[in-house]
């Protein structure tokens, strides 16, 4: 008997979107967590625009807006000396409410980033998140969260894996799967089962995190409200988050060379880059070191990795959980595909064919991004001084902090991220777009993310989608119907979209475009494939 048909180790953030999109996929799944309550410390501070994508699909993006900072607040991102000192640069989005108003009265166009998502991104802590998912999967009956328990080892067999579990006691429990995923974080053992290493660059900077409450601090400074300030004065160097309406925050202290994170005197660093006194109420001090890991494979067989397990990140940019999320939904309904049996023997390696050079690329650009921040930050006084040579160095600093917005403005990393080497995507001659760090280029191209277009002012393209495979058709006359039977026959969940060319067609140029489960497109044409059966085995891993 198998217990269940995905077993996840790891109840983190993207441990349980695995198994949240696994279960609206129809797949039973378990995820076992050692600890019983989620993590209160803020970490991850940002729910990306791509994820919230995924989010929208389960009916939880609302709840997750409201959990974070109002979505009527400006998000603002402040770069300044310190507090109470020189603004060096400013970069302002739409919060949630003002983007909602704002893409209504916009025309529509490719080069409009109102228009590339219906999300900026969600400012929210990653302990908001996992309470909310948490919550979630208790509504999913394929789904089941069982906590207090930690895998000790694994055995792969022919049809299943056995994996040893212990609980609080230290007693010891077996649990047969169909499939293991490791989603268990940089320490995980099921990669270490697997002797899978990391390559990359380890210990880029060690940091100290203060989760404080301070309901004056707002006021109690000259500049504006904003989502994250950074403090590059070097007695400063990090950078807060708010986390709600300017009254619980974050401190990310980067330690200087010979401190140690637990001497750091949190209240009079907080104080000092305030240049004020103000009550501060110090809620938890956790350390964490900045890293540009990825693993040197993402899995094989029946065992597979995920998140943290496969990739390590600086968090500048705001990387790392979020490529975790997209790495669960490409692996979710491949693993859906071969439970099935529509999937071919080739699918699941397509998972880290597509998502390890991902991985690759966003943990080199978060080191980068890390990097030019840090080097930001190594200026003392000078930085508040009126004088010509203050002046240069202002303005230098500004032109390189222009340079630096996909820290916060990644349209290019999150969306624009492509997998032109996978051979269940039907490249068709048509010229790649280049890949920028804030650039996003909507395309129905093969290999990228199906563009989002609203069809209505409250309805996305997106809402009319199942959760198998997705077939835009923007000519009714085009003929399907070889289309749909060969997915019938072979049990591929697949649902025809019919569209006016008029609402899509800047972005869906093709009279056909087929969009893979994971909202990844999976080919395109002006007319229906001659043949069916060659499409259907090229896209689910049988050719």
């Amino acid at each position: 008997m198998i217990d269940t048909s995905v077993l996840i180790v790891g109840g983190g953030s993207v441990g349980l979107s695995l198994s949240a999109e696994l279960a609206h996929h129809g797949v039973s799944n378990v995820v076992i967590e050692e600890r019983h309550d989620v993590n209160p410390h803020p970490r991850a501070n940002a729910v990306a625009c791509r994820t919230m994508e995924y989010y929208r699909r389960w009916g939880v993006a609302d709840a997750l807006v409201a959990a974070g900072i109002p979505p009527e607040n400006p998000a603002d991102y402040y770069w300044v000396s310190s507090l109470n000192g020189r603004e060096i640069h400013r970069l302002s989005l739409p919060s949630q409410a003002q983007l909602d108003e704002l893409r209504r009265h916009t025309p529509f166009g490719p080069a409009e980033r109102l228009h590339w998502s219906p999300y900026l991104k969600c400012n929210v802590g990653q302990n908001e998140v996992e309470e909310i998912l948490r919550s979630h999967l208790a509504e999913l009956e394929p789904a089941e969260l069982r906590l207090g328990l930690r895998a000790l080892s694994f055995d792969e067999r022919d049809d299943h894996v056995e994996t040893v579990v212990v609980d609080d006691d230290g007693n010891e429990q077996r649990i047969r799967s169909a499939y293991l995923v490791g989603c268990d974080g940089g320490r995980s053992v099921v990669r270490a089962g697997l002797g899978i290493g990391y390559g990359g660059e380890g210990g880029l900077a060690e940091f100290v995190s203060v989760y404080f409450r301070a309901p004056e601090l707002m006021s109690a400074h000259p500049l504006g409200p904003a989502n994250i300030y950074f403090p590059l004065h070097r007695d400063h160097a990090g950078y807060l988050i708010n986390w709600d309406r300017g009254e619980s925050w974050t401190y990310h202290l980067q330690l200087r060379p010979g401190e140690r994170w637990d001497e750091v005197d949190a209240v009079a660093r907080i104080e000092a880059v305030l240049g004020a006194s103000t009550p501060i109420a110090v809620e938890s001090v956790q350390p964490w070191t900045a890293h540009a890991l990825t693993a040197t494979s993402y899995g094989r067989g029946r065992v597979w990795l995920s998140g943290d397990a496969v990739h390590l990140f600086s968090p500048t940019g705001g990387f790392g959980m979020n490529t975790g999320v997209s790495d669960a939904v490409d692996l979710a309904w491949k693993l859906r595909a071969v439970l099935e049996g529509w999937g071919g023997p080739g699918l699941l390696a397509t998972y880290e064919t597509e998502r390890r050079p991902v991985g690759v690329r966003n943990t080199a650009l978060s080191r980068e991004l890390y990097e030019r921040l840090a080097a930001a930050m190594v200026h003392g006084d000078l930085l508040d001084e009126d004088s010509p040579e203050a002046d240069r160095l202002r303005a230098e600093l500004r032109a390189e902090l222009i340079e630096q917005e996909s820290l916060i403005a990644s349209f290019g990393v999150l969306l624009g991220y492509r997998y032109p080497d996978s051979p269940i995507c039907i490249a068709d001659g048509t010229p790649e777009p280049a890949d920028h760090p804030q650039k996003y280029v909507p395309t129905s191209r093969p290999g990228h993310r199906a563009p989002h277009v609203w069809l209505t002012p409250d309805e996305a393209l997106y809402d009319r989608f199942g959760m198998g495979f997705d077939l835009i058709r923007t000519d009714p006359g085009q003929d399907v119907t070889a289309l749909v039977d060969e997915a019938r026959r072979r049990g591929v969940p697949l649902t025809v979209v019919d569209v006016d060319p008029a609402a899509v067609g800047l972005v869906y140029d093709r009279a056909l475009t087929l969009v893979r489960p994971d909202l990844m497109v999976a080919w395109r044409g002006d007319a229906a494939p001659a043949d069916a059966t060659a499409l259907w085995d090229r896209v689910t891993g049988w050719a």
